[in-house]
Order: structure tokens, then sequence, then C-alpha cells
């Protein structure tokens, strides 16, 4: 398995107890999603890709998980994965319900407002407490927009676009710096 077949989920965070246990973070859509997978790959910056069998995977809240794999059974196991990319095959990602995408989908989709048109292109999605932003090049600002079901409509796959509503004043905020 390659890096390039790959998303990431979110990061091993820290060792969980003595037994090999770790608190992992995840950036998903719903964590629940992978609760019943068999395999993670985990990379620590340039590192191939390492195959680890899961034992359990127990959530603990929306964005974090307390995970067992197997033969891991020493605290210093657990430790020595602390700092590890979490990567899962993008061909056994999860269904997602009507409407809604995968980010790494519709980078470089064109942006679409309901009321001003075409405004630019999607750089990336920054994960947020509150919120996802999505990040935009605007007339050479980069304009950073709350992903909320009222602000970011709809991806259309087939077009390569993403329309929005945007909040009246939203874009004047960046051209005025």
């Amino acid at each position: 398995m390659k890096k390039e077949d790959c998303v990431e989920l979110g990061y091993i965070a820290k060792a969980h107890g003595l037994n090999g246990e770790v608190k992992a973070v995840f950036d998903v859509h719903d964590i629940d999603e992978y609760r019943k997978v068999k395999t993670l790959y985990l990379s620590k910056k340039d590192s191939p890709l390492q195959a680890i069998e899961v034992k359990s995977l127990q959530v603990k809240t929306d964005k974090m998980a307390h995970i067992t794999f197997k033969g891991f059974q020493y605290r210093d196991q657990g430790e020595a994965l602390v700092g590890s990319t979490i990567f899962y095959p993008l061909e056994n990602l999860p269904e997602l319900p009507e409407g809604h995408f995968y980010y790494f989908d519709v980078i470089g989709f064109d942006v679409i407002d309901k009321q001003l048109g075409q405004l630019g292109k999607v750089k990336e999605f920054i994960s947020g407490p509150a919120h996802d932003i999505m990040v935009m090049d605007y007339q050479d600002k980069e304009v950073l927009i709350p992903v909320t079901d009222d602000i970011v409509i709809q991806a259309d796959k087939d077009k390569s676009l993403i329309h929005t509503h945007l909040p009246e004043g939203l874009l004047e905020i960046y051209l005025d710096t």
C-alpha cells in the first residue's frame, strides 16, 4: 500500500495504559464508521506505510479513540507509535450521505457563489473547533469560508464545482486588508 492510495485519518497522540494501547486523534466526518476496521496503516514523516492489524478501536469522543493493535502488549510499543500519521485505503472509505463529500475530493474545484458567481478555487480545508474552514484564493487574497450547511451548499463532482451562499460582507473583510 502506498500513501497516494490512502487518505489521512488522523494521528497517534500518545500511549494509553500499560498494554500497548494508544490514543488517536481523528479528523473524519464520523469516527464511528471506522470502529470495525481490521487494518490501519501508520507512517512517521517520510517512512513507508506499515500495516498494523487492529484488535479494538474504542470511540471516546467525536475526534478521539483508543486503539489496541494486535501484537502490541507493552507501553513502550504504544509509545513507539506516537506521532505516527494514520492512513486508510481510499478504496475502503465509507459511503458518505447524499450531499456530503470528502475534502480531498474537492481540492481544486471552482467555487461558485449563489449571489456573486465564480469566486476562485478550493486550496485546502482546515479543521476548526466549531466547524471546518474551506480555504480559497479570491483576487490574490486567501479567503476562509466556514463549512456549514447554509454556506457551503453543494459539491458538484461532475462539473468540479462547489456551490456557496456566502454571508454578506465576508469577501470584503479580506479585500480591505
